[in-house]
């Protein structure tokens, strides 16, 4: 059964448990913070939602 996903969420962190065919994600919901003291630094986001993928 294919995974549902968050069609409009565009990833390719393969490392990541919710990432399905390189390119999506299938978590429920997502969580995005920033890095940096700027907040216009795309450059220095993290999806707080990762997790790793299970060998």
């Amino acid at each position: 059964m294919t995974p549902r996903t968050l069609s409009s969420v565009k990833c390719d962190v393969t490392s990541c448990a919710h990432n399905v065919n390189g390119r999506e994600c299938s978590a429920d919901s997502i969580s995005v913070c920033c890095t940096c003291s700027c907040p216009d630094c795309p450059d220095e986001t993290l999806c707080k939602t990762f997790k790793a993928r299970e060998n």
